[in-house]
């Protein structure tokens, strides 16, 4: 590939990676042309695909959540360990809306990328096995409930993080204090009653248009 393919090719990824992060993994091609500077012409020149491109976003994402988890596993303490790890993904996901998809997504088309995710599931199972032979970990948990952990977090930063960015953080320790068998942790402060309120009636404002 030429020199000046390859660049396009790798401002295509990056921009394509800030895009999904701030609108998730359906945003238009025309928004990442654009935020990566080039023609939708030469976007489809170098990803004819789309699924390639989303691919090629995911195989990066994918690394950084697989660096999480295995940072957590040089944790002593198992339960340390596991909420370290949870915690992490949850501040991931105030940055890039994709983090679910990234984990959970079919895209069976590139092989590094499923190998990725797999270590990822292998490590996370790992730090969840630790946590539950401790003793700290209810021993119903299921790597499933990570994925159902994700998404509650993730609708939670959609509708109103960006106003009362204190809320997913306490929702998150709520839930981990759920799942611990004793000594629950300190709760992080509560989001401002009047700001949570404002914050939940503005998606309502912007149906209307208004």
């Amino acid at each position: 590939m030429r020199k000046d393919a390859e660049r396009n090719r790798e401002k295509i990824i990056q921009a394509a990676g800030r895009v999904f992060a701030a609108q998730g993994m359906h945003a238009p091609v025309e928004e990442i042309a654009k935020e990566a500077g080039v023609g939708v012409g030469t976007l489809y020149r170098r990803f004819p695909d789309r699924t390639e491109l989303v691919e090629a976003v995911f195989r990066d994402q994918a690394q950084r959540y697989l660096d999480a988890a295995e940072d957590a596993r040089k944790i002593d303490d198992p339960w340390t360990a596991f909420r370290t790890y949870l915690v992490r993904l949850g501040e991931m996901q105030a940055d890039d809306a994709t983090v679910t998809d990234v984990l959970t997504l079919t895209l069976p088309s590139d092989p590094n990328l499923e190998l990725l995710r797999n270590r990822i599931h292998a490590t996370q199972n790992r730090l969840i096995r630790a946590a539950k032979e401790q003793g700290t970990l209810r021993a119903d948990f299921t790597p499933e409930d990570v994925v159902l952990l994700l998404i509650a977090n993730g609708a939670i930063i959609r509708t109103v993080g960006r106003d009362v960015p204190e809320s997913a953080p306490r929702f998150l320790a709520l839930a981990l204090d759920a799942l611990r068998t004793d000594n629950p942790s300190p709760l992080p402060d509560p989001p401002p009653p009047a700001a949570l309120v404002q914050a939940m009636q503005r998606p309502a404002v912007n149906t209307r248009g208004t």
